[in-house]
């Protein structure tokens, strides 16, 4: 079906599309001299000391994870200690099945906490509810660029000792209440720059962090756990003199680089990003506007800080099951594509009886109404007034219903 209102739009311009073919031509295309400069303009637009750029969101929480986790064991001053097979992470239960997988690999135990409504992130309250002596990390998830809470779960964290990961997938260009941009509050996070996110390389992401331990494990994990790839020669490692050092693998990494197209792509999309963030704050202050008058029947979670939010998409609360329905019915009739908002409930879906989790598990109220009543629509930077005032006359109706 051909949505007028798309969730996810093309935001690439003339300059995207030189910028690739200008790669194309060059004949160097995988992981080089485009990703390092993408690299080092990213980290200095969020004010951190390193940047590493993989081929999703996904591979950021990936690699940024392990890095973290293989560090415990090389550098355990830097993580309170070895993060251990048993040991538990804290993350809530609206966040994405990717984020976890992680964890699993390494035996670690997700338990998942729950949300405030009005936000749709994890508070301080609700981490507390489920940590217990075997807690060693909490990962915050900023839904759709909500920064609420975080400077609160990271000064929990630091008071707890507990290592905080940010996934910040979602959030680019967010900022907490005390001016602290989402993504440098933890040890280490993750971006996505997929189709539909605040930038796009197509599909790509990237870790930051402060960290050089971090980041030259990073480096290494991304491109097949060698040596090679080692920027800052933080780490020796033993039994290597004989190896030929341009194939010396000294950890079970992945091949999860980026291209050089994509960096290209991503560099001319991180010039946009500035005015493309201002147009997004734009866009959803006028929606919520546009249905403030129905606040009986549906709420905008973050629309208290909406100049501090960075609004990947659009998320509506409505009162209840039966009328979410009806309002997604009615908004997809209208052109307006939907999607829950990103997992609802992850403990509500199939996959995690496949994770062996600890069996007491939360009740997640919270989670569950964002599963039964949530819904989200596209929000595209370079939306015109005549779409927005489509939009805002199909969700006056979609409210009243």
């Amino acid at each position: 079906m051909m949505y007028r209102v798309p969730l996810a739009y093309n935001t690439l311009q003339r300059d995207e599309i030189e910028a690739a073919i200008r790669v194309l031509r060059s004949g160097q295309m995988t992981q080089g001299s485009a990703v390092a400069s993408f690299e080092a303009a990213f980290a200095k637009s969020q004010n951190a000391k390193f940047a590493i750029m993989v081929n999703s969101g996904s591979s950021a929480n990936l690699i940024g994870i392990e890095a973290v986790v293989y560090c415990s064991f090389l550098k355990p001053d830097i993580t309170f200690g070895p993060l251990q097979s048993g040991d538990e992470v804290i993350i809530q239960g609206l966040s994405w099945p990717t984020t976890i997988k992680p964890l699993l690999n390494h035996g670690l135990q997700p338990v998942y906490c729950d949300v405030d409504l009005s936000t749709l992130n994890a508070t301080v309250n609700t981490i507390d509810a489920v940590r217990t002596a075997k807690s060693r990390a909490v990962i915050a998830v900023p839904i759709l660029g909500n920064p609420s809470g975080l400077d609160e779960i990271r000064a929990y964290c630091e008071t707890n000792r507990l290592i905080l990961i940010e996934d910040a997938c979602e959030s680019l260009g967010a900022v907490t209440p005390s001016g602290n941009t989402v993504g440098r509050l933890g040890l280490a996070s993750a971006f996505s720059f997929y189709f539909s996110h605040h930038i796009s390389t197509v599909e790509g992401g990237a870790i930051l962090t402060d960290s050089a331990d971090i980041a030259d494990l990073c480096y290494s994990l991304r491109s097949h756990g060698w040596t090679r790839h080692f920027k800052l020669e933080r780490f020796s490692f033993p039994d290597t003199d004989e190896v030929d050092p341009r194939f010396c693998f000294v950890l079970p990494g992945y091949n999860v680089r980026s291209t050089d197209i994509a960096a290209a792509i991503g560099s001319v999309q991180l010039d946009r990003f500035p005015q493309m963030l201002v147009n997004r704050r734009r866009i959803a202050k006028g929606r919520i506007r546009s249905i403030e008058s129905f606040a009986n029947k549906v709420t905008i979670p973050g629309s208290a800080i909406a100049d501090q939010h960075s609004w990947m998409a659009f998320p509506l609360m409505l009162n209840d099951g039966s009328h979410r329905k009806q309002a997604q019915e009615f908004l997809e009739a209208s052109g307006i594509e939907t999607r829950p908002i990103i997992a609802g409930n992850l403990l509500r879906h199939p996959l995690t009886r496949m994770h062996n989790l600890k069996k007491d598990q939360p009740r997640l109220p919270a989670c569950d109404r964002v599963f039964e009543r949530g819904l989200m629509i596209g929000l595209n930077p370079f939306s015109t007034d005549v779409m927005e005032e489509h939009i805002h006359r199909t969700l006056q109706a979609a409210a009243a219903l």
